[in-house]
């Protein structure tokens, strides 16, 4: 009889599904083994470097991979002529033993294989290979590639245990002193989330260890320290040693709606997440705050914090609600030198909630007009009890037209305005906590009557809370 070379299948092994059942041991022991790591380098706050480079911990050149081939004697051949061999079980056991750990270690060096950098394929595909970028691709792909530089990906610990991950993004970066500064969402460090925004139930940890994960070739993972963060916008900005060069982002220009954006964030494995999506038409609804903006495409995993960019490659906002809500630079950059010139975010508490005429529906747009003789503003949602507004007379349902003479048409302008004034008041030696007079143009909708209020407005860096009046019945 001749005999013959055949590379068996997996199948053909009789100790294939022992060794499987081994391989996945040892990997589940692994992961055990870095989570363990992780957590404890959180509790003590110190600095870690994984050393996860694609050309492993040994400069040595690794040995070609060889697959095993089993050699067995052809006995015969069947009805049809195929050849056949002879079975395993008449074999030699030690030359199967040889064959199964040859196997063994052929499939243990594929794997590591497959985990460098060059071989591994991310299980999702990014929204770049979408049909309708083919024309803009190239281009594209360089702004977020070239925007990616600064992202980051930011995790927070309380007593050793995992709080929340985040993406954060660099805003400043001191090439001689290596320090950053990263701004991201202070969601990070929130540990108790409420629906309605506006009830101010939100419990934050500033204490908890916050850890960046650098984009350096070990995956460098390093403490962070707070210098600030405000609940109202929930933003937050961190201190950061970064020894490598850093990409630092640069803010654009005024956002239109309608236009088309990049998101961009880091998943817990610090791959980059990519959304590409268009600004919607609409507002923030009653449970939010009035600064937000929307994007019509889903939130990736640990995106919060992350950074909206422009065709440009420019940051034109900063995600900050699950509903992929984000902050527009132009408040975020208001929000920036508050803080570097009073330590602070001061801003006016109004005391009522609003939504915008210029998102409803035209048919109540049209409506409104012949009613009212009005097609922008914002209306009144709610007025918060025992506020200014209320006192002068505000309800719900009436619309706001400008203040201090200033028209605006969406929630964001408002907000941007009322930073403004802040400012202007502070500047003239006021103190936080005092009051400044702002000149409300309303109109009444139950009366039918422009006119102006003024109302007493706290200027304030603390949260601003809206309550429901109500009407105690019984003892």
């Amino acid at each position: 009889m001749s005999s013959t070379g055949l590379a068996a299948t997996q199948s053909e092994s009789p100790r294939r599904g022992k060794w499987k059942r081994s391989r996945h041991s040892k990997k589940r022991a692994r992961a055990t083994a870095a989570d363990t790591a992780a957590a404890t380098a959180a509790a003590s706050g110190s600095v870690v470097s994984e050393h996860a480079s694609s050309s492993g911990a040994s400069s040595a050149v690794s040995s070609p991979i060889r697959w095993p081939l089993l050699c067995r004697t052809v006995i015969g051949e069947d009805a049809s002529g195929r050849k056949v061999f002879e079975p395993f079980i008449k074999m030699d056991p030690k030359l199967v033993d040889a064959y199964d750990e040859l196997t063994s270690k052929y499939h243990e060096k594929r794997g590591r294989q497959l985990k460098l950098v060059t071989l591994h394929q991310h299980e999702s595909q990014s929204c770049m290979l979408k049909q309708e970028l083919v024309p803009t691709r190239e281009s594209a792909t360089k702004t977020v590639l070239k925007a990616a530089k600064g992202v980051m990906g930011l995790s927070s610990y309380v007593d050793g245990r995992l709080l929340k991950q985040t993406t954060g993004f660099l805003i400043d970066w001191n090439s001689e002193s290596k320090v950053g500064t990263l701004l991201t969402s202070a969601l990070l460090i929130r540990s108790k989330s409420p629906v309605d925004e506006w009830i101010g139930a939100g419990e934050y940890i500033p204490e908890a260890e916050v850890h960046v994960h650098l984009l350096d070739r070990n995956d460098t993972i390093v403490a962070a320290e707070l210098l600030h963060y405000d609940k109202n916008y929930n933003l937050a900005l961190f201190k950061v040693g970064i020894s490598v060069s850093a990409e630092v982002l640069s803010f654009g220009s005024e956002l239109k709606f309608g236009q088309e954006v990049f998101m961009l964030g880091r998943d817990k494995d610090l791959y980059l997440n990519i959304g590409h999506g268009h600004v919607q038409y609409v507002g923030s609804n009653s449970y939010e705050r009035h600064h937000y903006m929307f994007l019509d495409c889903g939130l990736s995993e640990c995106g919060l914090g992350g950074p909206v960019i422009d065709l440009n490659g420019e940051v034109t906002g900063m995600v900050n609600s699950q509903r992929t809500g984000f902050i527009p630079s132009s408040t975020i950059l208001k929000c920036l030198h508050m803080w570097k010139k009073f330590n602070c975010i001061p801003r006016l508490h109004i005391g009522v909630k609003f939504s915008a005429i210029k998102f409803l529906d035209p048919i109540q747009i049209e409506a409104i007009y012949r009613k009212c003789n009005i097609d922008e503003g914002l209306i009144v949602q709610h007025v918060s009890e025992g506020s200014s507004a209320e006192r002068q007379g505000i309800r719900t349902g009436d619309i706001l037209q400008c203040c201090n003479g200033v028209y605006m048409s969406t929630t964001v302008e408002l907000e941007n305005l009322l930073l403004e004034i802040c400012e202007e008041h502070l500047d003239k030696g006021n103190q936080i906590d005092s009051n400044v007079e702002v000149q409300a143009g309303i109109f009444h909708t139950r009366s039918g009557l422009n006119c102006t209020k003024n109302l007493a407005v706290k200027v304030s860096d603390s949260i601003e809370v809206v309550t429901r009046g109500v009407v105690h019945v019984g003892t």
